[in-house]
């Protein structure tokens, strides 16, 4: 079984990947597009990714994306909130 990664470090990972998606999670539970459970099981399938150092030189790399990258579990949630 996989350890999780720290919550603190993919909360911000979350936001950044969201960020460069033109995502605004903080809109997004305003809005009710997303509740906070949904919030937070998308910050706990972060912290289960294995392509953490891939995902951080991206986001170090790149200030925009058209979409999250394919491994990203969060992909989806992305997409249907922008």
């Amino acid at each position: 079984m996989q350890t999780l990664g720290d919550a603190r470090e993919h909360f911000w990972r979350v936001i950044k990947m969201a960020k460069a998606c033109e995502v605004d999670l903080s809109t997004a539970l305003d809005e009710d597009k997303i509740n906070i459970a949904e919030y937070a099981d998308m910050i706990t399938g972060c912290r289960g990714c294995e392509q953490v150092e891939k995902c951080d030189r991206l986001l170090a790399d790149v200030a925009h994306l058209v979409q999250a990258p394919g491994y990203c579990v969060n992909r989806d949630t992305f997409a249907e909130l922008r």
